[in-house]
């Protein structure tokens, strides 16, 4: 094997660790066994001198310590440190879960889902640790619910409503990262669609002082910026207190115009309209 092409692209690497501060910190990190091993993998090729081939490595800190070392230096192209930590957290989980299938679908999941989406944030701005944490809760609630799943006695492909029924009845916070790997997977054909359990959404229970409804209302009378159609829906909602579900299935017949007065089929008899809502039409 011929070991100078390798070694010659790991100049960089060399050139940066003699410019930088520290130089005792940094004899001692060089000395460590884990860190001989690997710069002499490295060098004489036995470790592919690339992202994949250093992810087939441990102990995973010290990779990822030389991962960023080579990255700065140049030697390797840079890539969204969270996003590698997240792969070598999925390869360190998937390892652990003994099911053949259960392994197969998640790594899937995980190449066809997770790291597409991620890998697209990357292009926008470095990843939050938040962003790859509930990437980790989605793996793993979804590997809990296909052991749950196995032990109904069923697979994905005959899970029936019952069971996810049964999956959210408690502790559906915990749960509820789930939600994406099934969504995928009835997507994907690989289970039959079922319902799950509507978003819940906190909302503020605090009143709308009407100072601050009145600066609302005016604004959507006024500010031409925005669409039409969300300004008599914001009207609604402020002037006459709907919920939105019941908005959105008004029609044009539902405002009724004689000329003379401008009513709104809300119920029955229809609401009078104010005359700022006529402003809006």
């Amino acid at each position: 094997m011929d070991e100078r092409p390798a070694f010659s692209a790991l100049q960089p690497l060399v050139t940066s660790l003699l410019e930088m501060d520290r130089p005792k910190s940094r004899l001692i990190w060089l000395r460590n066994p884990s860190v001989v091993r690997l710069r002499r993998g490295l060098a004489a090729g036995s470790i592919p001198l690339t992202h994949d081939g250093l992810h087939q490595e441990t102990p995973w800190r010290t990779v990822v310590h030389l991962r960023d070392l080579l990255m700065d230096s140049g030697v390797l192209p840079r890539v969204d440190r969270q996003l590698l930590l997240y792969q070598r957290w999925l390869a360190e989980r998937l390892a652990t879960i003994e099911d053949p299938e259960h392994r197969r679908l998640l790594q899937h999941f995980a190449t066809w889902h997770q790291m597409r989406r991620l890998r697209s944030k990357t292009e926008k701005g470095p990843l939050g640790r938040s962003q790859t944490n509930q990437t980790k809760q989605e793996i793993t609630q979804a590997g809990a619910f296909l052991t749950r799943l196995a032990d109904r006695g069923r697979t994905i492909e005959h899970c029936q409503q019952a069971d996810l029924d049964a999956w959210h009845t408690e502790r559906l916070a915990t749960r509820r990262p789930a939600q994406t790997f099934l969504r995928w997977c009835m997507k994907t054909g690989r289970m039959p669609r079922l319902a799950l359990p509507p978003q819940v959404v906190n909302q503020d229970q605090t009143p709308l002082h009407q100072r601050h409804r009145l600066a609302i209302l005016r604004r959507v009378l006024n500010d031409d910026s925005l669409p039409l159609r969300a300004r008599v829906s914001a009207a609604l909602v402020l002037l006459y207190v709907q919920p939105v579900t019941r908005i959105v299935r008004l029609t044009i017949d539902d405002v009724i115009d004689d000329g003379t007065t401008v009513t709104v089929r809300l119920g029955d008899p229809p609401s009078l309209s104010c005359p700022e809502f006529r402003k809006v039409r």
